[in-house]
């Protein structure tokens, strides 16, 4: 082997050599024939960045791996770092409810969300101080963004979760289909919540400093079910390419029903220990229409728009309790047959000015009615009016945005008041950038929260002879500000945030509870006071390998400042310290399965009167995903726990001390199984969604 080796060098160099030596060398005639080769397809694959700040608001871009795992878009919010999604699909953000929802910068509800299809959404835009255009009572907004192509022809998807115990059900089944051609898309969708379990809440209710001492006890053991069945309809009309025509409808009926027994125990003068049945009726109907239209000038960035929406509102609830032990006692029976209507219009037009200035004014007008045929002459009335502008000034490092939208507010109740007040309500955000992985953001806003027709509604709402909640017509708005400071960093494809803050509430509308009579409770919402919170604030979206992790969490310091109303009832000011946390992590593996787990877990907080908390709340779940359109997952819910307090309540009181705890009933092991098919046939062009239809609820007692 080493002579052939030796030999093949010693050749090599020879024909070498009289190569050189040659300057032409003639190799004769040399034939080439063509050939054709067919590249099917090239990818380039790379990962994607997992969020960014820009212009005042958050970035979350979705992946392979959170859409792996996402059986609904529910599930893909709750990979977002500062939202929190529930069992019931309630979105909260940074523990506020407060928010708005938005689908292609169009507001929607969470119905709405819930039957859109995962693969479809490109990303999450978190705007933790709205800028003007938007209402003025919301502390937040989400927009999902969807991805900019979707089907002609047919399309549609089917979604379904499925239930292994009838003890505790959670299923938000969806379908949609949707046919489009080159300047028309129709579509139809459904989207469904039922819920059924067995909770059980408890009262416990003590005086103290006279005599007799009472002690009372009321424990309601119900099954709740909560049954939506919604259905949106709608069309987009491309007219010409710079207009657009589109309407949006939905029809939604409705229930939240407990029925089941109450365990009553009363000490004091009358002794008195029974079970008492509870029935309840509650039937609702929400009708919503959307039209809207939009001009796109030739100038790049010059837009005009404009919507007007109606919701119909009709409702029939009554709660009725029967003591069987004692036929004295006649059934107490709590009605009310609600009616809402709502019209609004909202205009509003954008205008760049060169290349570093963009304007945007706009202007709101919206009348809200609602009457109860259970309560004589209750007719109330509120009309809101609403102008707004943003300047936006941007460079290359800084991003300058601020606003004011002023709302004038007029309600009206028969035959008791009628009062109109301004609300001017300013906004500012402030964005530099260090370099391409480092940015400062400072920002301000002020909010109002006006009270709900169902609040102001003057009901009286009798539990039993010893408990009584009552609606208040005379509340007043409250008035938040918000401020704070924050840096954002990109390492990588990872993406985390922190900020401290500063949040204040005026004119607190808070829940009042009052003995009255040494022996009787009653409770009120009013205007207590203020609330304040300073604290720090971490999120950020990792990536480690085959693991995404998604988290956020707040420390914060909580004051509160007792009003006048509040200090005749010896209420004094109080402090705590807070803490929230989220957490969501997803594991990719091979054959398209993923894995991922949610952790939500919250200290107690302080209202002017009460403390509130809930139990950490804990989801698993497992997918695996077929061709791409066929996914099968299993999902558990707080495994092994037993029961779940999803909501506690503590008074203390001068002259009493109160509490308050609603507690879910679950198996041992609860598991749901769910399963999503999608199809599509035809090319790819844009489609356009509307308005929201959320339509106002009652809040209720219950998980």
């Amino acid at each position: 082997m080493k002579t052939v080796g030796i030999l093949t060098l010693l050749v090599s160099v020879f024909i070498t050599s009289e190569l050189s030596a040659q300057l032409n060398q003639d190799a004769g005639t040399i034939l080439l024939q063509d050939s054709t080769t067919l590249l099917k397809e090239s990818v380039v694959t790379a990962e994607r960045l997992k969020g960014k700040s820009e212009n005042g608001k958050t970035i979350f871009f979705m992946n392979n791996t959170i859409l792996s795992a996402s059986g609904s878009a529910p599930d893909v919010l709750r990979h977002i770092p500062g939202i929190q999604v529930d069992m019931k699909h309630n979105i909260t953000l940074e523990g506020s409810s407060k928010i708005l929802l938005f689908v292609n910068g169009k507001e929607r509800d969470k119905s709405f969300i819930s039957q859109l299809n995962p693969s479809q959404i490109d990303k999450v835009e978190i705007l933790n101080v709205p800028p003007s255009n938007y209402d003025g009572s919301v502390t937040g907004v989400i927009n999902i963004v969807l991805k900019k192509d979707v089907e002609t022809g047919f399309s549609g998807r089917f979604f379904t979760e499925i239930p292994t115990s009838n003890q505790i059900v959670y299923s938000f089944p969806a379908a949609g289909i949707q046919y489009g051609s080159e300047k028309l898309t129709i579509y139809a969708s459904y989207s469904g919540e039922i819920n059924l379990e067995n909770i059980d809440e408890t009262h416990r209710w003590q005086t103290r400093g006279a005599a007799p001492e009472i002690n009372i006890s009321w424990t309601e053991m119900v099954r709740q079910n909560n049954l939506s069945h919604k259905i949106h309809y709608g069309l987009d009309y491309q007219v010409t390419p710079g207009d657009v025509l589109s309407y949006y409808g939905s029809v939604n009926p409705y229930s939240y029903e407990q029925n089941g027994i109450v365990k009553s125990d009363f000490n004091g003068d009358a002794d008195n220990t029974g079970l008492i049945k509870r029935e309840e009726r509650d039937k609702n109907l929400n009708i919503f229409n959307s039209f809207y239209y939009k001009h796109t000038f030739k100038k790049p960035g010059r837009e005009l728009s404009a919507e007007l929406s109606n919701s119909i509102l009709r409702s029939d609830n009554s709660v009725s309790y029967t003591d069987n032990s004692n036929s004295d006692n006649l059934p107490v029976v709590n009605s009310e047959k609600p009616e809402q209507l709502s019209s609004s219009i909202k205009i509003d037009f954008s205008n760049p000015i060169g290349e570093n200035i963009m304007v945007n004014t706009g202007l709101r007008a919206g009348v809200n009615s609602m009457q109860n045929e259970t309560a004589s002459g209750f007719e109330y009335k509120e009309h809101l009016y609403a102008l707004y502008g943003t300047f936006s000034y941007k460079r290359s490092k800084s991003n300058l945005s601020f606003g004011l939208r002023a709302e004038y507010s007029e309600s009206a109740l028969k035959n008791s008041f009628d009062k109109g007040r301004v609300s001017l309500l300013p906004y500012m955000t402030f964005q530099y950038k260090l370099n391409s992985r480092h940015n400062l953001l400072f920002a301000y806003r002020r909010s109002v929260n006006r009270p709900s027709v169902f609040q102001l509604n003057p009901y009286t709402y009798a539990d039993n002879r010893f408990f009584v909640r009552k609606g208040n017509p005379l509340l007043e708005p409250e008035y938040r500000n918000m401020i704070y400071a924050g840096h954002s960093i990109r390492l990588g494809v990872s993406y985390i945030s922190y900020r401290v803050f500063y949040e204040s509430a005026g004119n607190v509308i808070n829940p009042l509870t009052v003995l009255k009579n040494g022996e009787s409770f009653e409770t009120r919402l009013q205007n207590l006071g203020e609330i304040h919170q300073a604290g720090m604030q971490f999120s950020g979206s990792l990536k480690f390998g085959p693991v995404t992790i998604s988290t956020s969490a707040r420390l914060f310091s909580q004051f509160t400042t007792a009003g006048n109303l509040a200090k005749q009832y010896k209420i004094q000011n109080r402090q705590n310290l807070a803490f929230d946390a989220g957490i969501t992590s997803v594991i990719s593996f091979k054959h398209d399965f993923a894995l991922s787990g949610t952790i939500q877990y919250s200290t107690t907080k302080i209202n002017i009167q009460e403390n509130t908390r809930a139990e950490a709340l804990y989801i698993f779940s497992l997918d695996k995903t077929f061709k791409s359109n066929i996914k099968l997952g299993v999902m558990t819910a707080l495994p092994f726990a037993g029961t779940f307090v999803y909501q506690q309540s503590e008074i203390e009181a001068d002259n009493f001390s109160g509490s308050y705890s609603g507690n879910l009933k679950l198996p041992e092991f609860p598991v749901m199984f769910r399963l999503s098919y999608q199809f599509k046939t035809g090319q790819d062009k844009i489609l356009i969604h509307r308005e929201r239809d959320e339509a106002p609820r009652r809040k209720k007692s219950g998980f």
